[in-house]
């Protein structure tokens, strides 16, 4: 990609320091040909498209690959890519980024700063060098059939470290096995199981479009702790299922229904998160071409690698839920068709989906009101490969709910400024095309932790049902967020956007902000926290919790 002679890495660090002293809303009058040549090769850089938004697109997709991480956080407020950050002055951007790295500015400048923009212009070139690429033939058979055969621990472990920094991954699973072996207490602090799901958060990034081979790189670390040589399939199961973890309440699971979400074993969340980040980004590929935007929610976006977890006994696995986001429902038959292409789903969901899009006409429900929900099986009809020595098939489901963009906006409140009754009033209500399934009152909760249940007010549509979901609710002066802004919230993860709903998303994250900070002024000796309001803000992992409730979020 040179511009000149340079080399190319020397050239995109130097022009990424520019960037950094003089700000992203500067980028049009800076030097920086190498990241403006990027941002074009990438797509970022079209006609009629900004400068310093071709040039903020390029930095977020970079500073993505670093994963969860300080470093990532790190770079994001060095740059100004922190919401309300972008106007800042370079000298601010480095103190703030210094506070995150928990380190003088001083020292940041002199090495974390260094390290860091050396990084990100490595992250550009491995986007660059993806480009170049050529596409993979389709297998004759699944991928995962040649790789999942026994391996000598030695031979996958030199593979896994020259792809990613497994030593923290490693040291924190160690951890977690002396604590679960030593039977003289009854034990496990929270804390472990949930920085080892920071810990693969953050080395994951190394991993993206090749979560096959991080499951069988994870299997060969925690083999080699477990000081195994040789990996097999008694290995695989014997961590998958690992009894020793039996004896800690989380992961016992129980009859009670409040209890039937067990914590899963280490490598079977490693397992069970990377296959059904395999399966989004499948997802992603199905889509291809049609015009939708994904917005992920549930398990797979706040509790990943911690509470994501496989079938057991008569238990299901955890499912994944996401919002497709499609400009109006003209389209609906072309969204169905991409999805009838996704490996591993079930024809049985996807027969049903194709008839219940006929009824879905029938009955004139495209309203700008209404969503449409249907629940597609993974790996029911089929074996997943990676799944060859587990002790399940892999069966799960993707909840799929598709939003036109009228729908998003009224979710999101689109037209007014505030979240309070006089500017949208106490409550709206969105209505749900769902299947014929036993739904529970809907529950909501404030940013002070209490709950409200909503009775359910559902219509029955043949094999279907018109359910009623509150949007929000503003009940003695407090905010509920209803189910539809629960699975946008807290994070608003985007996985893909062929159509912009980006600045929305933004836009209504500042709502709630202000809305919290009007709740706080209200009750100014009660704890109200943003990641509170969420109705299942118990099983976030404690980093999520963090990253939601920071200072600089609220």
């Amino acid at each position: 990609m040179p511009v000149d002679g340079a080399d190319p890495h020397t050239g995109l660090s130097a022009d990424l320091r520019l960037l950094r002293l003089h700000g992203i809303p500067r980028a049009r009058t800076l030097e920086i040909p190498r990241l403006l040549a990027a941002a074009e090769q990438l797509g970022y850089r079209t006609s009629g498209t900004p400068v310093d938004n071709a040039v903020t697109e390029l930095l977020r997709r970079a500073v993505h690959r670093l994963g969860e991480s300080r470093e990532a956080t790190a770079a994001e407020r060095s740059f100004g890519l922190s919401p309300g950050h972008k106007l800042w002055k370079a000298a601010d951007r480095r103190r703030a980024a210094a506070q995150v790295q928990g380190v003088s500015i001083e020292t940041f400048r002199k090495s974390y700063e260094l390290t860091l923009l050396d990084q990100l212009a490595t992250e550009i070139l491995g986007l660059l060098d993806e480009l170049d690429e050529p596409p993979a033939a389709p297998p004759d058979r699944p991928v995962a059939e040649e790789f999942w055969q026994e391996h000598h621990v030695a031979d996958v472990l030199r593979a896994a470290h020259a792809n990613a920094d497994w030593d923290l991954v490693e040291g924190v699973y160690l951890q977690c096995i002396d604590i679960a072996r030593n039977h003289e207490g009854g034990l496990m602090p929270d804390a472990i199981p949930a920085f080892f799901a920071e810990a693969l958060g953050r080395m994951s990034a190394n991993y993206f479009g090749r979560e096959e081979q991080l499951i069988q790189h994870g299997l060969g670390i925690l083999g080699n702790a477990e000081h195994t040589n040789k990996i097999t399939p008694a290995l695989f199961r014997l961590l998958y299922t690992d009894d020793r973890f039996d004896r800690f309440a989380p992961y016992a699971g129980g009859t009670d229904p409040k209890r039937l979400r067990r914590r899963p074993r280490p490598f079977e969340t490693l397992v069970e998160t990377a296959r059904r980040f395999r399966d989004l980004n499948r997802l992603r590929a199905a889509l291809d071409g049609r015009p939708t935007s994904c917005v992920l929610g549930g398990s797979v976006n706040y509790a990943r690698y911690l509470n994501v977890r496989g079938r057991h006994g008569g238990l299901p696995g955890s499912s994944v839920d996401v919002m497709l986001v499609i400009p109006d429902f003209g389209v609906l038959d072309e969204v169905i068709a991409g999805l009838g292409t996704l490996p591993g789903s079930s024809r049985a969901s996807l027969t049903a989906l194709a008839e219940r899009a006929r009824v879905w006409r029938q009955r004139g429900l495209d309203d700008g009101n209404t969503l449409f929900s249907q629940r597609i099986w993974m790996w029911t009809e089929e074996d997943d490969p990676v799944m060859s020595w587990a002790p399940n098939r892999g069966e799960y489901a993707i909840d799929v709910r598709i939003a036109s963009s009228d729908v998003l906006a009224w979710i999101l409140v689109a037209g007014n400024p505030k979240l309070t009754s006089s500017s949208a009033g106490s409550s709206r209500s969105v209505r749900n095309f769902c299947e014929r399934q036993t739904v529970p009152d809907e529950h909501q909760r404030s940013f002070s932790g209490r709950d409200l249940l909503i009775p359910q007010d559902v219509t029955e549509l043949g094999e279907s049902r018109l359910r009623v979901h509150r949007v929000y609710t503003i009940h003695g002066e407090r905010y509920y967020p209803g189910s539809a802004q629960n699975l946008i919230l807290p994070r608003l993860n985007t996985r893909w956007e062929n159509l912009p709903i980006r600045r929305q998303l933004e836009m209504f994250r500042w709502k709630m902000i202000e809305r919290l900070r009007h709740e706080r002024r209200n009750h100014p000796y009660e704890l109200l926290r943003m990641s509170m309001s969420h109705s299942r803000s118990e099983l976030f992992a404690p980093h999520i919790l963090r990253s939601v409730d920071s200072g600089d979020a609220t």
